[in-house]
């Protein structure tokens, strides 16, 4: 059975976001005692009210509880498939917990 990690989670998505327990509950609909609750690591009992709130954070449910969503990793070196730049080539992109990941490809054969 995998760890419920959804007090950290919780506690981190609403730090980033400067949310209240209060302002957190008024943006979902759900209940104030039942998102204390979530922070100190209670096993979630509906999964509606978790959506609810996931949905608030732009985040999967599974990330939510889990603090992880292999449905969204993304390998950079997969990515690039085909040679569409000569040259230098940076991509940056934002990890599920807000951290920038930055890839520089470099094409020293040129064209």
């Amino acid at each position: 059975m995998e760890e419920i990690k959804i007090g950290k989670v919780l506690s981190f998505l609403m730090k980033e976001k400067g949310f209240t327990f209060k302002k957190l509950s008024e943006l979902s609909g759900v209940s104030m005692s039942t998102i204390k609750g979530w922070s100190a690591n209670t096993e979630p009992k509906s999964m509606v009210s978790v959506r609810k709130v996931a949905r608030i954070f732009g985040v999967t449910s599974e990330y939510l509880i889990f603090g992880e969503d292999p449905g969204n990793t993304i390998d950079l070196n997969q990515l690039i498939t085909q040679k569409l730049y000569s040259g230098w080539v940076k991509i940056t992109v934002e990890t599920s917990m807000g951290q920038p990941m930055t890839k520089t490809f470099n094409d020293d054969e040129g064209e």
